[in-house]
């Protein structure tokens, strides 16, 4: 089978294919290998390609599958991973080339989860150093580059640039990334694709290199919910997802959607959302109401604008415990953005990281009753689209949106709703209470299934 006849776009087509025997593990891997050749020199998404071992990886699969072996939808399809994760033998970078020689002497969690899920890991993707960042910049490593524009260097977004960058780009279906205030669904938005993030505690972190233990939540990116579902499946021991990932149809989803509560944000939140954001808000919510669901506008018992310093505050602290040292040896390099704010980590008092926490605990127990009324929290997922390199301010993450749901301790995902004046991608974050993360999975699934943004893919560079 030749490259060309691969559904190399669609992960749920590819494990269908395997399942059946229409094609080989190997040829999938293969074909993404050529793709990586080809295209990442340009997009700069790995760190590090492991070619020898996945197309050992894919031989195998294909010989398990052969003696009649399966381990089940992710059984021989490649997946990446960003670089905090550890991979036995593998160096793990953590974006930074101080940590250039830091060989991991094990698996992480689900680093083991990916592999008894038969999935291949395909490489390492590049990130923000640290993952202490919205943008996607790394100074001393490179940024990747956002496929949907071939003239302009634009943010991927961050601090998993890497991994969404690479499945926008078609390098991979599936990958990895983590998420402390943002980090997967804000390259999500940018880069057109399905971001989710898991509950915080869902996925075991051992074997992830810190920021915030406090705010820290593994993530995947894919084309579709479906597709991310395979993912969820695989790391997550779920009993209330009973249904394949798959297997839901218009007629499913449209029962699902009937009557869902949605709460939206107040306008006045919207204040200084890029006006394209605005409208393809406004304009998702309606498609909602025509389905059935109702929309109410929230009462929050807190601006978005004011969780910022308490969510900075948690972030930094525990930061600071990983990596202060660090920022304050000037001899070690590291991201002009990203010192000062270790630094800054390392002097706060401890009086007031536990104040931090404690009001962090009492916004979490005042939007519970507000959950209490709706089922889902929407809001947009970034207040602009991808802009050029050159526009990023370091001081004013993007993540105006997002470090809410880290915040309250949400699970969350951002899908791609559109396209703006300019033709880059517009994202629309769906949020559950935590511990609902099927029930979202659910919900996105549906809303997919009734629409077509999520097909929806940059134009290959030529």
């Amino acid at each position: 089978m030749t490259t060309h006849t691969l559904p190399l776009d669609d992960a749920i087509a590819l494990s269908t294919g395997l399942q059946k025997g229409t094609f080989s593990s190997f040829d999938i891997v293969s074909a993404y290998l050529e793709r990586i050749r080809n295209q990442d020199t340009w997009l700069h998404c790995f760190v590090e390609v492991y070619e020898k071992e996945a197309l050992e990886a894919a031989k195998a699969s294909d010989q398990m599958r052969k003696a009649g072996y399966s381990l089940g939808p992710l059984h021989g399809l490649p997946i990446a991973v960003k670089d905090l994760v550890d991979i036995e033998g593998k160096v793990t970078t953590i974006g930074s080339p101080i940590f250039a020689n830091n060989i991991a002497k094990s698996d992480a969690h689900l680093t083991q989860r990916l592999k008894a899920a038969g999935a291949i890991i395909i490489g390492k993707t590049h990130m923000v150093q640290f993952a202490l960042g919205g943008w996607g910049t790394n100074e001393h490593m490179g940024m990747p580059r956002n496929p949907w524009d071939h003239q302009v260097h634009r943010v991927p977004g961050g601090s998993s640039s890497g991994s969404a960058a690479a499945v926008a780009g078609g390098l991979v279906p599936l990958s990895i990334g983590t998420d402390t205030g943002g980090s997967v669904r804000l390259p999500a938005a940018y880069c057109g694709i399905t971001g989710f993030k898991f509950t915080v505690g869902l996925v075991n972190t051992q074997g992830v290199a810190p920021l915030s233990k406090t705010l820290d939540s593994i993530g995947v990116f894919a084309k579709s919910m479906a597709e991310t579902a395979l993912v969820y499946d695989a790391l997550v021991d779920d009993p209330h997802r009973t249904k394949s990932a798959n297997a839901m149809t218009k007629d499913s989803a449209h029962k699902l959607l009937e009557g869902l509560r949605i709460g939206r944000i107040a306008p006045h939140e919207l204040k200084d959302v890029q006006a394209d954001i605005v409208k393809s808000y406004e304009h998702t919510l309606e498609f909602f109401k025509s389905v059935g669901a109702h929309i109410t506008t929230l009462e929050l018992p807190f601006a978005i604008a004011d969780l910022a310093p308490m969510a900075i505050h948690i972030m930094v602290t525990e930061g600071a415990a990983s990596y202060g040292a660090l920022a304050n040896d000037l001899t070690k390099p590291m991201d002009s953005g990203i010192r000062p704010r270790l630094q800054a980590g390392t002097k706060l008092l401890a009086t007031d990281y536990i104040a931090a926490l404690e009001n962090q605990t009492k916004l979490k127990e005042q939007f519970a009753k507000v959950l209490e009324h709706v089922d889902i929290f929407a809001t947009p997922t970034g207040l602009t689209t991808a802009v050029p390199l050159t526009e990023v301010n370091p001081s004013a993450p993007p993540v105006h949106f997002t470090r809410v749901f880290n915040v309250l301790d949400m699970c969350g995902v951002s899908v791609p709703v559109g396209l703006d004046a300019q033709d880059l991608p517009i994202g629309f974050q769906l949020g559950a209470a935590g511990g609902r993360d099927a029930f979202l999975i659910e919900v996105a699934t549906a809303f997919q299934t009734l629409t077509q943004f999520h097909l929806v893919s940059p134009k290959p560079r030529v």
